[in-house]
């Protein structure tokens, strides 16, 4: 996994002339070194690259391989010795840790690092499937519940989460939200009870190996499945967009132009989808401002939603691109 990952990432360290990169986040050194820290770490990237490790992290070290670690009590010794050009992913520096080590130097970002984690292998992949598989048996005995109802959204949201937990780890926290409350993509589950007749979106995914899943799936009463049928009908459109070549921002104008069609492009409040992968939101963007193409072994969601004044209806599918997209998700629709 690190030393392949790491040779390329010098190489393009190499190729904008960066002296040395400071990585911070986890999960790219993770993708990087395959050890995943579990306290405060930085991965120095360089010549000789060097991960230093928090003593959280020493019982550890043992555990690292393909490149050179330490664990020390402090990071200024090494941080404080490098010099005036580094690089750094934009949005992982707090502004303490910029004051502290970066301020006066040229800071410039790695975002090469997103670049490169946004085309999976086929071991990332296949570890995506595996978090699929697991949100999928979830989401089957949730939705049996929803059907029938007389529970509360925060008593389903947490059953979600109970049935991820036996098999894997949680995501991130599911979202349960019935009636008025499906018209916020982002609702937090209440206390509210759903009953048989409510529309209910339930979001949820699970994380395997470090790597994450996300999907949704919306429960209609007869009188919503006209609406259901026109995101679905929108989320189609996106999906074929997403194969190797095309421009990113062409699966949301797909998306858009059947919402269009039928009135409701002021009702969908959020972009077509996103990467997903050691992050449950990751690079690339599928909206319309978006640059760039889809590259193959990129992991997507494709998710439309629309959100009247009464109720929402979201479908989202995790969708792996390749000369023809395909659809990871196997659960019912």
């Amino acid at each position: 996994m690190g030393t392949g990952r790491l040779e390329k990432a010098l190489g393009h360290l190499c190729a904008g002339d960066i002296p040395v990169g400071i990585v911070q986040k986890p999960e790219s050194i993770f993708y990087l070194t395959g050890f995943y820290p579990s306290s405060s770490a930085v991965l120095l990237l360089r010549a000789e690259p060097l991960l230093l490790l928090s003593q959280m992290d020493g019982p550890r070290l043992g555990e690292v391989r393909g490149v050179k670690a330490k664990v020390v009590e402090k990071f200024e010794g090494d941080l404080k010795r490098l010099g005036p050009k580094v690089g750094a992913e934009k949005g992982t520096v707090s502004l303490a840790f910029y004051e502290k080590y970066l301020k006066g130097k040229e800071v410039v970002d790695l975002d090469f690092l997103q670049r490169m984690r946004s085309v999976k292998d086929e071991g990332e992949v296949r570890a995506i499937k595996r978090a699929i598989r697991v949100a999928e048996g979830a989401m089957g005995e949730v939705l049996e519940s929803v059907m029938v109802g007389g529970e509360s959204e925060r008593g389903l949201a947490a059953r979600a989460e109970y049935l991820i937990k036996g098999r894997a780890e949680v995501a991130f926290e599911a979202i349960v939200a019935s009636g008025r409350n499906s018209t916020i993509p982002h609702h937090r589950p209440t206390d509210r009870t759903v009953r048989a007749g409510d529309a209910v979106i339930v979001d949820l995914g699970a994380r395997v190996g470090h790597y994450n899943s996300d999907m949704t799936r919306t429960h209609v009463p007869p009188t919503g499945e006209e609406l259901y049928e026109i995101v679905l009908e929108a989320q189609e459109a996106g999906i074929k967009e997403c194969y190797t070549g095309n421009a990113l921002k062409n699966a949301d104008l797909a998306v858009r132009r059947v919402l269009r069609e039928y009135g409701y492009e002021d009702a969908f409040l959020h972009s077509t989808g996103h990467g997903v992968g050691l992050e449950v939101h990751e690079g690339p963007r599928l909206a319309r401002d978006e640059k760039g193409r889809f590259e193959a072994g990129m992991v997507v969601t494709v998710e439309p939603g629309v959100y009247s004044k009464r109720f929402g209806v979201r479908i989202e599918d995790m969708v792996l691109v390749g000369p023809r997209p395909r659809v990871l998700s196997r659960f019912r629709k």
